[in-house]
């Protein structure tokens, strides 16, 4: 019964499809073995990724992280750590340390005798201040010498781990067999070959095979490329996360083009190659046709001359690729020709394929679904609270503003987590400041212009610039302003605009518009919550800052009644849609719900040294606001100090100055601000404080 035609061809079909399912199978497992169970592979690819600068930008951010954690006061100089670290890890002195690193990774989680592996990054810190000479003195004498790591009690530790760890040793076990799907399907398709009366139909067939598997290679490195981004919210992690991807899937690539080149060869008999040259230059050469094909091969005519004349080494260099390519095609055509011999008989890839084309179609399929699904979980998932509440508390409904008392970021634009702001005053930004909680924001805005990933202060009077800034900054972080300044000088800039920064903008800066939405976007999702917004507004006219508030959203929240007493209370600005009570140091108006800071708020002293300097005593405003500002933390130039924080922000030494201060001035401190709000007990003591009836302040 074999001999029947039909039958024949039934069977050669079947095996064709069987073969070409295990034979693409067999390549993106080999590839995808060889890329992670390999161990010297595996540790050569991630040697090879910190080459991407996402990678190696994570990587220097997290260890300056690492150092931060070591001392937290270096928080400050965090963004000069994660400059001399990038060029550390970006060096040839780093590969070795990180290859050795990878292996040792490795070795952990696909080895049964890894649990207790210790992996060291001793010298981490040493190789940091050998190649950064630039650092500061101080910092280069913060920074440990031994940075330890130890990677089994973290896989230990990791429950998510240690319940997998045993799964991925048993496929790393089994990556040795990967090439058997590829053995067999090559096996498959030469029993194929043997039963087909022609030669020629396999070889077409299997050259679609290949192409298809290259096809499949190229399609899984793009897939990762796009894909990887929606399952991190981080950018930075995902940003390296592609990057790691794109070096442990480069190999994929060249084996896709030696996969794809050989169906080329296979296939490239089957088709005409002087066709379609022929077929161009006719319809170039021919003036035949109606007005609009003449008109438009005119103009590819004068195009290709106008790029001849205009970019000759270009064209000469694309002309050559293109002959390349040419030549390659009618090699493989005559190659093709004298293997396979191929007749005229009708092809049966098609049909042969579809199955697995049905197969990677339908994954495809899924996978996709389940990214718009996944992607969806969690939205509208804002503004959960209890629709009673005010400011996350019942009884704060009822209370007058000025009986309120509202945890408060001082210098709240600049944070820890944005990589280039030098000096921060706080650990996370204002986006994350609202969702832990705080409700007052002070912050600084200036004149600045783009400059690449920078922003250019604008300064009517540098001399008088340095005498002020000097004063916030200190000689040391001043210095490393205009260094930065010098380098953006001349550069082109985009257009002026209102910035947030501590002094100067070169040092970090954040557009004003684009937190204030931020802000407005909370609020729209979070609408029982009530916020209050002190601005340092330096030379900046009060109608762009009110521009600024109208361009975000914002202006539709603001507060818009009298700032003299009595004050409304939460839940009447709230029904009000007055949620934001804004104010400006400087220079009121532009709008009649932009107020001048000091004729609202009375406040203490601010530029205080120590921890045994605070006192109550009336500042900028005398006693005239009805709102107090409590200004506590401690003035440390250029750097605030976490460690500063961690005892002023302490529950009993800030509850204590709360109350002294509340006994002194008879004011209950409505802003209680201080820098670096996740350390210590700020909110706790605020909740503390609003649990207390109003009338424990003696008026």
């Amino acid at each position: 019964m074999i001999d029947s035609p039909r039958i024949r061809r039934s069977i050669v079909s079947l095996l064709v499809t069987a073969g070409s399912v295990l034979v693409v199978l067999g390549i993106v497992l080999t590839c995808a073995t060889q890329a992670v169970f390999d161990r010297a592979l595996f540790a050569d690819r991630a040697a090879r990724s910190v080459r991407d600068p996402a990678v190696a930008g994570l990587l220097a951010d997290r260890i300056s992280r690492a150092a931060v954690r070591v001392d937290r006061d270096l928080t400050g100089y965090r963004p000069l750590i994660a400059a001399g670290a990038r060029q550390v890890v970006s060096s040839a002195a780093f590969s070795p340390v990180l290859r050795a690193s990878a292996e040792a990774l490795h070795f952990v989680v696909f080895s049964e005798d890894g649990n207790d592996l210790l992996l060291n990054l001793a010298d981490g810190g040493v190789l940091l201040k050998n190649l950064v000479p630039d650092l500061p003195p101080r910092l280069s004498e913060a920074i440990p010498d031994d940075v330890v790591v130890d990677l089994s009690e973290r896989v230990a530790s990791s429950r998510a781990l240690s319940e997998i760890l045993p799964e991925l040793r048993e496929v790393a076990a089994l990556s040795s067999h990967a090439w058997w799907p590829l053995a067999g399907g090559a096996a498959l398709l030469l029993l194929a070959a043997a039963l087909s009366p022609t030669r020629g139909r396999i070889g077409r067939e299997t050259g679609w095979l290949l192409l298809f598997t290259a096809l499949v290679l190229v399609l899984v490195r793009v897939a990762g490329v796009l894909l990887i981004p929606r399952f991190i919210d981080d950018p930075a992690v995902a940003a390296a996360a592609v990057g790691v991807w794109r070096s442990f899937t480069a190999d994929a690539m060249d084996r896709a083009w030696l996969v794809g080149g050989f169906g080329i060869v296979l296939l490239a008999p089957a088709f005409e190659p002087a066709a379609p040259a022929r077929a161009v230059w006719r319809w170039l050469t021919t003036a035949s046709g109606r007005g609009v094909e003449r008109v438009l091969r005119s103009a590819v005519l004068i195009a290709g001359g106008v790029g001849l004349t205009r970019w000759p080494r270009a064209a000469i260099e694309r002309a050559v690729s293109v002959l390349g390519v040419v030549l390659l095609y009618l090699g493989a055509s005559a190659l093709g020709r004298v293997i396979f011999q191929l007749g005229r008989d009708e092809p049966i890839a098609r049909r042969a394929l579809r199955p697995a084309v049905i197969v990677v179609t339908i994954a495809l399929t899924v996978v996709s679904v389940g990214l718009r699904v996944g992607g969806g979980a969690g939205a509208g998932a804002a503004g959960g609270l209890a629709r009673d509440t005010c400011n996350g508390r019942r009884e704060l409904c009822g209370r007058p503003l000025d009986t309120v008392v509202f945890a408060t970021a001082h210098n709240a634009m600049g944070s820890s987590d944005q990589p280039a702001w030098l000096f921060p005053a706080q650990e996370a930004g204002i986006p994350a400041q609202l969702r832990d909680g705080i409700r007052g924001f002070q912050i600084d805005a200036h004149y600045g212009y783009q400059v690449g990933d920078r922003v250019l202060t604008v300064i009517a009077d540098e001399g008088a610039a340095r005498r002020t800034y000097e004063a916030a900054l200190g000689k040391q972080g001043l210095d490393a302003a205009f260094r930065i300044r010098e380098r953006l000088l001349g550069k082109p800039a985009g257009e002026r605009r209102v910035y947030l920064c501590h002094g100067l903008c070169e040092i970090g800066a954040l557009d004003l518009v684009a937190v204030l939405r931020s802000m407005r976007d909370f609020l729209r999702d979070h609408p029982r919550e009530v916020v209050i917004l002190v601005v340092q507004d330096e030379d900046v006219r009060p109608d762009d800052i009110t521009r600024a508030v109208a361009q975000s959203g914002l202006s539709e929240l603001v507060y818009r009644g009298p700032v003299t007493g009595p004050w409304p209370t939460l839940g009447e600005m709230i029904q009000r849609h007055q949620q934001v009570l804004l104010v400006a140091e400087n220079q009121a108006g532009g709008a009649p719900w932009l107020h001048p800071a000091f004729e609202v708020f009375q406040e203490t002293p601010y530029d205080v040294r120590t921890a045994a300097s605070f006192s109550c005593e009336p500042w900028r405003g005398g006693t005239r606001g009805t709102l107090f500002q409590l200004n506590h933390w401690i003035t440390h130039v250029p750097a605030p100090r976490p460690s500063d924080a961690a005892i002023v922000n302490a529950y009993d030494f800030l509850m204590a100055r709360a109350r002294t201060c509340m006994r002194e001035r008879h004011e209950l401190p409505n802003l209680l601000a201080v820098d670096f709000y996740r350390t210590g007990d700020l909110l706790a003591v605020v909740d503390e404080l609003n649990r207390e009836r109003p009338a424990a302040v003696a008026r």
